[in-house]
């Protein structure tokens, strides 16, 4: 569709496209056909979006928008946008993530110091740290974030009321992948994350 805009027509007439380039208006044909490349590489790329797409998909309501969406916007982005950005890469053409390189959560918080993790009977884990509050950002109420893994790639937030000076949470679940972060509610900040693999892949 055309459109008038400072005295100057543009847009699309027809099979006709009304442009300007230096101040001085051109037409020009519009193409038949747009290139829709598929060389092995192009697929697997788009392979790879339509995964990290799925994944914010299934955990849009549990990560992207609380944690993502804050630091996003401090960036001008959107939480999916930012997850896309820092994590295309972590996804095979198989829908698949590598832990190894996924980012589930981004942010600049003191992360955790001398964390340890037990893992007991009854599909029980212990997790121990060491409090290292050092100023009103990396504080000791800084609330422990907990989420189990499955093997769809959904992602489910367990319940923990452990804060950063506790240094201890106890935890039942049978999720085998977990990843950790500490999170400040008032500034909306997430630490540096921490996985946690109970056993090598899924049964």
């Amino acid at each position: 569709m055309a459109r008038i805009q400072n005295d100057k027509l543009s847009g699309l007439i027809g099979n006709a496209i009304i442009s300007s380039r230096y101040g001085k208006p051109y037409i020009r044909s519009r193409p038949l056909h747009v290139k829709n490349p598929k060389t092995p590489a192009q697929q697997n790329q788009r392979s790879k979006f339509k995964a990290a797409t799925e994944f914010v998909s299934r955990n849009l309501n549990s990560l992207i928008r609380p944690y993502w969406n804050p630091e996003a916007r401090r960036q001008r982005m959107t939480g999916q946008n930012l997850f896309f950005k820092l994590n295309i890469h972590a996804f095979d053409e198989n829908g698949l993530a590598d832990l190894s390189f996924l980012k589930p959560v981004t942010g600049n918080l003191g992360g955790f110091e001398n964390l340890e993790v037990i893992c007991l009977a009854d599909d029980t884990i212990e997790l121990r740290w060491t409090n290292n509050s050092r100023d009103s950002k990396t504080n000791e109420n800084n609330h422990l974030i907990v989420f189990g893994c499955d093997a769809q790639n959904y992602v489910h937030n367990l319940k923990c009321n452990s804060k950063r000076k506790d240094e201890y949470c106890c935890i039942q679940t049978d999720y085998p992948i977990l990843f950790l972060f500490f999170w400040n509610e008032n500034l909306e900040i997430a630490s540096e994350y921490e996985w946690v693999k109970r056993v090598d892949g899924y049964e």
